[in-house]
């Protein structure tokens, strides 16, 4: 077992089944916190330690996911943090429009649970190891 602390990743998801499977299959390897909307996650980000990662929900009550990457984009200290959107709809637009708001990565629900733990993993290899331009 490793003495380096677990990188944590903040939920906002709305759907109660959805969070049981994500902390079974998150707990043993992150530090993982369970919020129900955007307007809780954004209060919960301006009080609390910064997460490694922030996983959302695109459709939820009061903010939805693209509101929050908004948010998250606006602010000097929230942007640097990568999210991952996870959503039902596989409208591209809105695909396209989380992306653009700076998400890391956009799944469509139902996912494997073999595939956002590769996201998140792959996720932070990006923040790690930053690509090099070799000329």
């Amino acid at each position: 077992m490793s003495s380096q602390t677990l990188k944590r990743i903040l939920i906002i998801e709305d759907d109660k089944p959805l969070c049981w499977l994500l902390e079974r299959i998150l707990k043993d390897k992150f530090d993982v916190t369970f919020l129900q909307n955007g307007l809780d996650g954004l209060a919960w980000l301006s009080s609390n330690p910064l997460p490694d990662l922030i996983i959302s929900d695109l459709h939820m009550p009061s903010i939805d996911g693209i509101e929050l990457l908004e948010n998250i984009q606006t602010s000097g200290i929230l942007r640097h943090i990568p999210v991952i959107i996870l959503s039902g709809s596989e409208d591209p637009e809105k695909r396209r429009k989380c992306l653009t708001l700076g998400a890391s990565s956009y799944l469509i629900k139902p996912f494997e649970p073999q595939l956002l733990i590769g996201e998140i993993e792959n996720t932070f290899k990006r923040l790690e190891k930053p690509l090099a331009i070799n000329r």
